[in-house]
Formats: C-alpha cells, structure tokens, sequence
C-alpha cells in the first residue's frame, strides 16, 4: 500500500491511487480527497461515500479562502467519524501542504511544529516555497 496512516484507523495521505490501492480505499476509506488536476476513477461504486476534488498545482498559489475552506471541511468530516484519504500525484509538495494545514488548524500548531509532525511520518513531505509562504500566511490567520 502506497498511504501512510497519519492518525491510526481515521487520516491517510499518499500519492496517486494504484490499482492495487483500490482495494483498501473500498475496505477502509469513506471520503477521498484527490489534489490531482485529474480526478479519480474508483473501480467501485462510490456513490455512498463522499469525493472531493480539489485540483490545484504547484505553479498556482490557491488562495488563503480556499484553503481554509477545505480544512475546515476536512475538519468535520474527520470529527464526524469518517475516514479520509489526501492524494495527490507524489505524495510531497501539494500533499505536504494541505496535510501541514490540516495538523495546525487541528492541533493549533505553527507551520514548523505541524510540518515537523507531518515529516514524522512522511519524511518526504515537502512543500514548495510558494505553499511555504501560504502556510505562513495561515498561521497568522488561524492566532498561531
């Protein structure tokens, strides 16, 4: 399996879905989150389950509204029980940003505490400057 389990039973992250990767999203996965600017094809039926396609790219810094949109959605799908899956194509840069988002507003962490945690498991997370720069941007919006 290609997903790194970042809070047991509930939060993965990774990169692109392999077709060997199918098999646990259909066993243990209700929302997937795909970052890619394509979207996903479950080999399954999904329609009981909830998708979310956020396609942005590493050369497009999204906006500090969008983000926080997403975290906050993130957020309470996650506290509602359900249990997620980030993607994105590597697995690093995109990734890395929105799971770095995800542990500050979650766990009230700066960028550099969450990223840290974040790197814990996944040591090759690693945002671009542009997203580093958005991830100062939210710490400053969430009183960090």
């Amino acid at each position: 399996m290609g997903f790194v389990e970042m809070i047991p039973g509930r939060l993965y992250i990774g990169g692109r879905i392999s077709t060997d990767d199918w098999g646990f999203v259909q066993r243990n996965i209700s929302v997937i989150v795909n970052l890619r600017t394509k979207p996903d094809r479950p080999p399954f039926d999904f329609s009981r389950r909830i998708m979310i396609w956020v396609p942005i790219t590493i050369w497009v810094t999204p906006s500090l509204e969008l983000v926080d949109n997403l975290i906050e959605q993130l957020n309470q799908l996650f506290d509602q029980g359900y249990r997620i899956l980030i993607h994105d194509t590597l697995g690093k840069q995109r990734l890395g940003f929105i799971i770095t988002a995800f542990y500050m507003q979650k766990y009230r962490l700066n960028r550099e505490e969450a990223l840290y945690l974040v790197k814990q498991k996944k040591p090759d997370i690693k945002p671009t400057e542009n997203y580093l720069q958005l991830l100062t941007q939210y710490e400053k919006y969430l009183n960090l």
